[in-house]
């Protein structure tokens, strides 16, 4: 499929934010063990570049029932954790579970947070279905401090055949980035690709740090 027919932007957001909201209280009992899978990357390359050092200020964008941020304050009891999602049913679920953390409704191409208040951003995910990828990113570097972290977990694109070609159609399919595109969007936000790698599973998983507050070793 030539890239010019996937790579514009779509008059729809491919999250379909109405059918999240309507799963949320079954959405951990459904995809637990692919959220897990997800979550277990995310942590073990954000547990290596933190080394012994604790976040303070967590954020996780696109944070579904808020699954990731439990884990997390599990291994960062003292840190503090938002966790935002566009679908309303979502953060009344993780408000419901986690109430230890702040669930927000909102977007990643509008976080409703202060400039350079997070140590850690996480996505995991969830960024196939960020309608602006450029203005998420954007916002991402704004929370950022400046030595903080952003680590990105998501799908690598399918190979095109009748059932993708369909999906895309009908607005069911994700918009998923190459390894390389991803790491070039983050380029044009102001991140700085630390390392990225490319799971047997086909998922990309990568470390941004913003570009002026980049360190030549793991710790902030």
């Amino acid at each position: 499929m030539p890239k010019a027919f996937f790579g514009g932007k779509r008059n729809r957001n491919p999250g379909f934010v109405h059918t999240f909201s309507r799963i949320a209280p079954t959405y951990e009992a459904r995809y637990g063990s692919k959220l897990n899978q997800s979550h277990d990357e995310c942590l073990r390359i954000v547990s290596r570049w933190l080394c012994t050092l604790s976040p303070e200020r967590v954020l996780d964008i696109g944070c579904g029932t808020g699954a990731l941020i439990e884990r997390m304050s599990a291994q960062w009891p003292d840190a503090c954790f938002t966790g935002i999602d566009p679908a309303q049913g979502m953060v009344d679920e993780g408000m419901r579970r986690r109430p230890f953390a702040s669930f927000v409704k909102g977007v990643a191409e509008a976080l409703p947070l202060p400039s350079q208040s997070m140590d850690l951003v996480v996505c995991s995910m969830s960024f196939g279905h960020w309608a602006d990828k450029v203005a998420g990113l954007n916002e991402v570097r704004r929370v950022l401090k400046p030595h903080g972290i952003f680590c990105l977990v998501e799908n690598q694109p399918a190979g095109w055949g009748l059932t993708t070609l369909i999906n895309w159609v009908v607005g069911a399919l994700a918009d998923y980035r190459s390894e390389h595109e991803v790491v070039e969007l983050a380029q044009t936000a102001g991140l700085k690709s630390m390392e990225t790698l490319v799971t047997d599973q086909h998922v990309i998983v990568a470390i941004f740090r913003p570009i002026d507050g980049e360190v030549d070793n793991h710790a902030r």
